[in-house]
């Protein structure tokens, strides 16, 4: 030992992660095959969405492209474009956040289209 002080003397060390919860812990046998098939339908969904989220991102382009142009000939943004843009980036926000399980929110068709 060094006779120097200790430059955090409440320091300690992180507890041992304790078990986590698992299908066992659940507290129904027959919950682990339900819960199964859930995660099956949510990642068929979570496809269909995914590819669907590819098209929207294309959308998005051909929006941003069409309101330039639109801009670049009559010095203004068309209304119509904008609200459009601005759904579909709302779309995508919830999208995104539904695949990344984040939220249970449903993207449209589930929910208004916003």
């Amino acid at each position: 030992m060094s006779d120097t002080p200790d430059p955090n003397p409440n320091w300690k060390p992180a507890p041992e992660p304790g078990p986590r919860p698992g299908p066992s812990s659940r507290g129904s046998a027959d919950a682990g095959p339900r819960d199964s098939r859930a995660v099956w339908i949510r990642g068929a969904w979570m496809l269909v969405l995914l590819i669907l989220f590819s098209v929207a991102q294309t959308l998005l382009v051909a929006t941003a492209l069409l309101q330039f142009g639109w801009m670049l000939f009559t010095r203004q943004k068309n209304p119509h474009i904008t609200e459009f843009g601005s759904r579909l980036g709302n779309w995508m926000a919830i999208t995104a956040r539904y695949l990344a399980v984040a939220s249970e929110e449903k993207p449209f068709p589930w929910t208004a289209w916003k």
